[in-house]
């Protein structure tokens, strides 16, 4: 939820504070996906730390950081130190991004793991109704406060900004009463420690005292060798599984899944506030005309080029958001928490290869036909069903947790969602110019890159089925 929130929050903020910033056009876009470079910048180290030094310290560090740096930004006058501290930001809650899923699916066995893993994924929901919804209540208001000291204007936007940052702060407070990961804790011979987690996992879950558990001792073979003074042999020697046969293959492919998944995905999502403001003023404008995807993206071009030829037009710098589109992302973000609770119902039943095709392959026909039918509600409706396929990521990461084995689950969990966050980077930037200069070309480009997800998702290894892996449980 924290990583989505500080990821996508410029959606709203952007607009809202081109004004106060002086943003120009560059700045806007770079604001935009710089988030994302931040996360894919450190992502690999955030892996390493959480294999070699805990899931749940990264966890607090990343948490703690984000909170911050987004709250210093709430108080930053100047464009340039506000994308460098985005920036910043992104790097600090990338360690949360990957580093969850492997601490959560490490307390649960091979039967409820992919069930937990992708129904702890609709907290990426709330993130989506939490971004537009704190901004519906917030945005519209015209106050301004003068803070001399800092020499500038406290407007909505920047209380905003503190808003966004408030779940990193609570989600820490959380993780305090919390244990580290015992089969981390396994990995690193510390079994005594261990022994006291499943005492109280024993307590918590069944009710019983402490004193009850059967086990009095643990003996693990599967021990890592003594750590290196070398932290680059350290590295190295924590990469080089996932990068070596056998899980090359598997590395690259789930790398590949979440790359595609995150660019076409977040690279709509960003630009989808921008397309329904365009189509709204085509409706208002032209009620009488029918109303195309691309008809309304080059409507909306050629009435900016009559607009440039006119030198005497007063331009007057708009940081308006219409009521509108919060209230459609935050009907997207309820229909995203729906599908993540569908996919924890049926990802054991229909299996995650079967349950990731049919989403793919959803999106990509919705898209398709998004650019061909008529109507402002239907277009809406089909473009926000191909965003849905954002879901995909949950049944990709519990794909990721099955593969890898504990000692390197959190290093390929994070190399997997590095790849993934680029994927948002470079869709967020090629989006844009397609939609403008090639329109009628932008789905094809979709669909082409869903193939590649189809073909890899075929190529990945099958999953134990479920009765065998209940009969193991038994």
């Amino acid at each position: 939820m924290c990583v989505i929130i500080e990821t996508m929050s410029m959606m709203f903020i952007v607009p809202a504070a081109k004004c106060d910033l002086d943003l120009s056009l560059f700045q806007q876009g770079l604001l935009s996906s710089i988030s994302f470079f931040g996360v894919v910048s450190f992502s690999y180290i955030w892996g390493f730390l959480a294999d070699t030094r805990g899931r749940l310290g990264i966890l607090k560090i990343s948490l703690f950081t984000s909170f911050i740096t987004s709250s210093l930004c709430s108080i930053v006058g100047t464009s340039w130190l506000f994308i460098v501290l985005r920036f910043i930001n992104g790097m600090c809650i990338g360690g949360a991004s990957s580093t969850v899923y492997a601490y959560l699916g490490e307390f649960h066995n091979d039967l409820l793991r992919p069930k937990i893993v992708s129904g702890v994924a609709t907290f990426v929901a709330f993130g989506n109704m939490y971004l537009p919804g704190m901004a519906w209540l917030i945005l519209p208001h015209g106050w301004r406060m003068e803070i001399e000291m800092l020499d500038l204007e406290f407007r909505p936007w920047r209380l905003l900004l503190i808003v966004y940052a408030l779940p990193s702060l609570l989600f820490l407070l959380m993780l305090l009463i919390l244990p580290e990961s015992p089969k981390f804790l396994m990995t690193q011979g510390k079994t005594n420690e261990v022994l006291e987690i499943l005492k109280t996992m024993f307590r918590v879950n069944k009710g019983f005292d402490r004193e009850d558990f059967m086990v009095s001792e643990i003996i693990w073979d599967d021990m890592n060798v003594a750590p290196s003074n070398n932290i680059l042999k350290m590295i190295w020697r924590q990469s080089a599984p996932i990068l070596r046969s056998p899980l090359r293959i598997k590395t690259f492919a789930v790398s590949l899944l979440q790359f595609g998944i995150f660019a076409s995905t977040s690279g709509m999502i960003m630009w989808y506030p921008t397309i329904l403001n365009t189509m709204s003023h085509f409706v208002e404008v032209r009620p009488n005309d029918d109303l195309t995807f691309c008809k309304s993206i080059q409507w909306e071009q050629a009435q900016k080029n009559v607009t440039s030829l006119n030198q005497h037009v007063f331009k007057e710098c708009n940081d308006f958001v219409k009521t509108e589109v919060f209230i459609i992302l935050l009907v997207i973000g309820m229909v995203y928490a729906i599908m993540y609770i569908c996919i924890g119902l049926l990802i054991n039943v229909i299996g995650k290869k079967n349950l990731l095709c049919t989403f793919i392959t959803l999106g990509t026909i919705s898209g398709l036909l998004s650019q061909y039918i008529v109507g402002y509600q239907l277009i809406q409706s089909l473009i926000g069903i191909f965003i849905i396929g954002g879901v995909e990521v949950a049944i990709v990461n519990a794909i990721v947790v099955d593969l890898f084995p504990t000692q390197v689950r959190a290093m390929a969990l994070a190399m997997s969602l590095m790849f993934g966050r680029l994927g948002a980077m470079v869709g967020t930037n090629i989006v844009g110019p397609v939609i403008y200069k090639y329109c009628d070309y932008l789905f094809y480009m979709f669909a082409a890159d869903h193939i590649i997800l189809l073909l890899t998702v075929f190529l990945l290894p099958s999953n134990l089925p479920l009765q065998k892996m209940m009969d193991n449980e038994a």
